[in-house]
């Protein structure tokens, strides 16, 4: 359960964050809310694989067993 708020309160910030990259980089609204969607998906997307990789690394480079 615990994973679960932690990936909902990830979620929420990235909205806010992606939505003011939209916004600084697109002059225009129109043009900003159209690339909004695949700029989210864009960033959970590399924010989930790089946490992958670490995960990765930390189970085979990392680990002190």
């Amino acid at each position: 359960m615990e994973l679960l708020i932690h990936i909902v309160l990830f979620l929420i910030a990235s909205v806010a964050i992606v939505g003011m990259g939209s916004c600084y980089s697109d002059a225009e609204d129109a043009p900003a809310l159209r690339n909004f969607p695949r700029r989210y998906l864009m960033f959970v997307g590399g924010c989930g694989l790089l946490a992958l990789i670490m995960i990765v690394l930390e189970h085979t480079i990392a680990s002190v067993d």
